[in-house]
């Protein structure tokens, strides 16, 4: 068991390989933070805090409450604002109890405190990831009364960092088809806060995770690191916050920016898990246990480690013009060069010839498809590929039949004109009906057409955030509730659909997060596939999300690419592919045959390399942010292959490339490289291996693997 409380002290340790959490309970029966670090093995290392009675003072510094209300002089950003039926706000928690235990396999601490004078009960509730230096928190706060309460605030965790250190922050920040930028900065005092207000997504303009490191000194593979990620795909806030005492605190969870919550008596709300972990070894360290976090605890378990297959769409030749004979020919194409799975993209269904009609109406066109999709979908079984399909459910073109029928299940604010993005509303999914009625249309879908594949679309965020229909007093969770009952779908598709894989694909990196990731196989990381952007692209997101899972504008882009008018060699394009999930953006329908026979044989390729790169670690080995080449080095979990991607991109004078130092490996294991060199673990990472780049957007690619 990793959890102990030693009853004496009311002190609570969480033990992982590397670190400990430590939390006590003082005189007052306060519930405060002790410690959060590097390992100490010695509880009676730890401050004695049973017999500390004072309240908090405005000119001293005091160790923080666990989970942040707003007491006294306590003015850090609240973890908790409630408002009682008499009109009293805040809360004073006190300590009642504590249970420890188990929980499909995880250790878990729960501690029970309730308000001093009204019935409002908050469980703070702990859980180690066994083998990992990662524990996850959250709150379930629930109303023991009869009367309702309103919560303002109800973030998942508040925590403390280690005092008087001048810390800098690493996040991420961007746009479309500019995600997962990364950012770094010293923080001074004062609050500052990454905060997303778009209520259909995480991102990709913030992203919900921090990462903290003591006077930037932290590297890839060296420094301690203090991390996190919330598990959240809808709005939320993370408020780091530096008091005159030097005491950095952190208060991550739902954003309460148009949001709060009715609780009503014997009610409770759970809050979502904020996961944090810390690395004695670098940002490296971080990806490591973040990827062994998503392998082994919330990939979807059916499809954990099933072989991401190779995709073509049909959005690349046709975009909306698309009929049963255009997809069937599409098909032996696609089949041809390779591809593993065949989906059709938008335009599918009826009413729908452009962006600004049909949508919400899903069934297949009659005209265009006059034996339904089940035609293509047996001829994709008999050529070998699964079939998969398009899908936008939280979206309604005022022009459709379900708008007509049901104009009051959009989200919309009656006094308000109705913004329009690619013409279309969102619907409320935070509606029960809507709810029910997505569930219903899904199974149908895949059930009546056979589906290997759902690739569900995103593509705008809420305005005008108004449910008219609310319950009085209910209107302000509405973002709130939109989020649980899409889980609800997800996890519903899921259960019911186990053979199903999934694509979350939200316009590029808009639900890139840890809230999504129990449901979906497949991300669009970015909606942008030149490869050049890539490179950047794909440091950040693999930073965090596991690369099998990295989709989106087809990996192997056309050339020029839309994005930037770039030109770039086929092999270029290719190799960058292969580090994702691969799928094919080209027009098969203008590549020449040598294109075709070229493009044929770099996923042959692919296929090969596979098995070792799905599910794997990445090191990143030289940024293109930094160098004119980038370098990413992929090891398979058991350590025994290795492979190296290579890109150059604007080296000049004769450039030559220092040895590359490879990370990961097994000192002691000797590796061979397909060209025949032969090295132990211990020389490939601490002498390197030469690669050479020569040329415009010059690319190359080696794997090393085990000699047993």
């Amino acid at each position: 068991m990793s959890i102990q409380m030693l009853d004496g002290r009311k002190l609570f340790l969480i033990q992982t390989p590397h670190a400990t959490y430590a939390l006590a309970v003082d005189g007052r029966q306060r519930l405060r933070h002790v410690y959060w670090g590097a390992k100490i093995s010695r509880p009676e290392d730890l401050p004695d805090l049973a017999g500390q009675q004072e309240a908090a003072s405005a000119n001293r510094w005091q160790a923080p409450q666990e989970y942040r209300t707003g007491e006294g002089f306590d003015f850090a950003e609240p973890a908790l604002e409630a408002v009682f039926s008499d009109r009293v706000a805040g809360a004073q928690l006190a300590y009642r109890g504590s249970r420890i235990g188990q929980e499909n396999g995880l250790d878990v601490l729960s501690i029970v405190l309730e308000d001093t004078h009204y019935p409002l009960e908050v469980t703070l509730q702990y859980r180690h990831y066994p083998g990992t230096d990662l524990i996850s928190r959250n709150s379930v706060i629930r109303n023991t009364g009869r009367e309702p309460i309103i919560l303002k605030a109800m973030k998942s965790a508040s925590l403390a960092m280690p005092r008087g250190y001048a810390w800098r922050l690493t996040h991420m920040a961007g746009n479309w088809a500019k995600e997962f930028q990364k950012e770094q900065l010293m923080l001074t005092h004062g609050k500052l806060v990454i905060e997303n207000r778009r209520g259909t997504s995480s991102g990709p303009q913030a992203v919900p995770f921090f990462a903290l490191d003591e006077q930037g000194q932290a590297t890839a593979a060296n420094g301690e690191v203090w991390y996190g990620v919330l598990h959240w795909s809808g709005d939320f806030s993370i408020a780091l916050e530096t008091d005159p005492f030097d005491q950095t605190a952190i208060t991550a969870g739902i954003s309460a920016a148009g949001s709060s919550w009715r609780l009503k008596p014997q009610e409770q709300l759970t809050t979502p898990l904020l996961t944090l972990g810390y690395s004695a070894a670098g940002f490296d360290a971080m990806s490591e246990a973040l990827y062994d976090l998503q392998f082994d605890f919330l990939a979807p378990r059916a499809k954990a480690h099933q072989v991401r297959p190779i995709i073509y769409n049909s959005w690349y030749p046709y975009q909306f013009a698309i009929d049963e004979g255009k997809l069937l020919s599409l098909a032996e194409k696609a089949a041809a060069i390779g591809a593993e799975l065949f989906v059709i993209d938008d335009g599918w269904f009826r009413g729908r010839t452009d962006d600004r009609a049909g949508l919400g109406d899903w069934v297949a066109c009659p005209d265009r498809f006059p034996r339904g999709l089940e035609a293509i979908a047996d001829r994709c079984h008999e050529l070998g590929m699964q079939f998969g399909l398009w899908v936008e459910p939280e979206m309604v073109n005022p022009d459709s039949d379900l708008y007509r029928a049901h104009p009051d299940w959009v989200i919309h604010q009656p006094t308000r004109e109705k913004t329009l993005q690619r013409n279309q509303l969102v619907l409320n999914f935070a509606r029960d009906d809507v709810r029910d009625f997505a569930i219903a249309m899904l199974d149908r879908l895949i059930k009546d057409y056979r589906l290997d594949y759902l690739k569900w679309d995103m593509n705008r965020y809420m305005t005008e955030p108004g449910w008219p229909d609310a319950t009085a007093g209910e209107e302000g969770s509405l973002k709130i509730r939109y989020l649980f009952n899409l889980y609800q779908v997800w996890d519903h598709l899921n259960r019911s659909h186990p053979q199903v894989l999934f694509e979350n694909c939200a316009h590029g990196g808009a639900r890139a997060d840890f809230g999504m990731v129990p449901y979906a196989d497949r991300i669009n990381r970015s909606d942008n596939a030149d490869p050049v952007d890539v490179m950047k692209l794909h440091e950040g997101f693999t930073t965090l999300f596991l690369p099998k899972t990295a989709g989106g504008a087809g990996n192997i882009s056309p050339s020029p690419n839309t994005i930037n008018g770039r030109v770039t060699p086929l092999s270029f394009r290719a190799h960058m592919g292969m580090m994702g999930s691969m799928s094919v953006g080209i027009n098969l329908l203008q590549s020449p045959p040598e294109e075709l026979s070229e493009l044929r044989t770099w996923l042959e390729t692919f296929k090969r390399l596979r098995p070792d790169l799905q599910d794997a670690y990445v090191y990143l080995l030289a940024s293109a942010y930094r160098h004119p080449y980038a370098i990413f080095q992929y090891v398979n979990r058991a350590r025994t292959a290795t492979t190296l991607f290579a890109f150059g991109h604007g080296l000049n004078f004769q450039q030559q490339l220092p040895l590359i130092r490879l990370r990961g490996l097994q000192p002691d294991a000797v590796y061979t490289c397909e060209d025949g060199r032969r090295l132990s673990g211990q020389a490939l990472m601490n002498r390197g291996v030469p690669i050479r780049l020569r040329g415009d957007y010059a690319s190359h690619v080696e794997t090393w693997r085990r000699h047993d």
